[in-house]
């Protein structure tokens, strides 16, 4: 995936729901969203679900991890939206050639072991070094459950990666 403005990708565990469509989509003039999920590709079920919830003007496609970075590219003039269900699916995605400058978490579920970030997002040691390392390479992390102003992982003062109003 290239680095253009037009193409956003979004962590949130409940992949499509009221805020994207209702929210993200007109905001962001969304006209491909990519859902990329192992288990709603393998089940067509899912992908009729999804396709009811979306509106018929915007192409949908629901593909496995390995597959996004081919299905991105073959997109790559539409504005589109990715929606992975959480970081290590993002990890394994850049395994197999998926790249994005911008990393928005929109949703992560508290759970044992994750730690509170904000109302919305919760994270575990292990996904705060995945996205630390994200950053260190460059890209954008950011949390942001709906269109406004987000909370960017930035180098604080003391050298440490914090999360700040940008």
């Amino acid at each position: 995936m290239t680095s253009d403005r037009r193409h956003y990708l979004r962590i949130d565990n409940r992949l499509l729901h009221g805020q994207v469509v209702q929210f993200w989509i007109p905001y962001l003039e969304i006209e491909h969203l990519i859902i990329a999920d192992d288990l709603a590709a393998a089940n067509p079920a899912m992908s009729t679900v999804y396709r009811m919830a979306v509106p018929r003007r915007i192409r949908l496609s629901v593909v496995s991890i390995i597959e996004l970075a081919q299905a991105a590219r073959e997109e790559n003039a539409l504005p589109t939206l990715i929606i992975l269900s959480d970081i290590f699916d993002l990890a394994r995605a850049f395994m197999s050639g998926f790249r994005c400058p911008r990393i928005t978490l929109g949703n992560i579920h508290s759970a044992i072991g994750r730690n509170r970030i904000t109302d919305t997002i919760y994270l575990t040691p292990e996904e705060k070094h995945a996205l630390a390392q994200f950053h260190r390479d460059g890209r954008v992390v950011e949390i942001q459950t709906f269109p406004g102003e987000p909370l960017r992982l930035s180098l604080g003062k003391s050298g440490a990666l914090e999360w700040e109003r940008a």
